[in-house]
């Protein structure tokens, strides 16, 4: 009988402590780990870093539209206000009230009151600010190299025609579904 206890007593101890590790994170932990993250200058930082993204995105979009390989002034000038839109429209969306809600539902959403602990925890280290303020900039220089390589895969004729012809597959349904509705064949949904 004293082994069952004793058996009874650690089973019911493994389920209490997972159920209290297990918790869902709570919003004052949450809102801590914001604070030590400072995650509205890592935002507003990451936005500094994000600007050769969004030139490149331009110059990009305005190559493909003009179907040219180099952009004379005039296009550079118009990438770099399509840029500074994109930008102001990302510096906009990171202020709002709502945004930072949502970051804060959605870390409370994936993270559990342990790693939201353990995550303060690291985060009042020094090493710990020192890797949080590094994030940002990793982040930032992964979206850089990932839009060279995309740029640099998107010149080859082989990929160009490959992905153009999946496209092409996925929207030619549209087209012929749409030329008949035009045609009276068949009627829109």
């Amino acid at each position: 009988m004293k082994k069952f206890n004793q058996t009874l007593s650690c089973i019911l101890l493994s389920v209490c402590s997972f159920s209290i590790f297990a918790q869902p994170a709570t919003s004052t932990s949450v809102e801590r780990a914001m604070e030590l993250s400072d995650i509205k200058a890592t935002l507003a930082q990451s936005q500094k870093e994000m600007r050769p993204v969004y030139d490149k995105q331009a110059e990009e979009m305005l190559k493909k539209i003009f179907n040219t390989l180099t952009l004379n002034a005039e296009q550079k000038k118009a990438a770099h206000q399509i840029a500074d839109v994109t930008e102001s429209f990302s510096n906009k969306l990171i202020s709002d009230p709502k945004f930072l809600q949502m970051l804060k539902n959605t870390y409370m959403q994936t993270f559990t009151e342990e790693e939201v602990l353990a995550n303060i925890q690291f985060l009042e280290t020094p090493i710990g600010q020192s890797i949080n303020k590094k994030n940002s900039l990793l982040m930032s220089k992964i979206m850089q190299n990932s839009m060279e390589m995309s740029s640099q895969m998107m010149q080859d004729p082989k990929i160009q025609k490959e992905v153009n012809q999946k496209i092409e597959k996925i929207l030619m349904p549209l087209f012929e579904q749409k030329e008949k509705v035009n045609n009276g064949n068949i009627h829109a949904d």
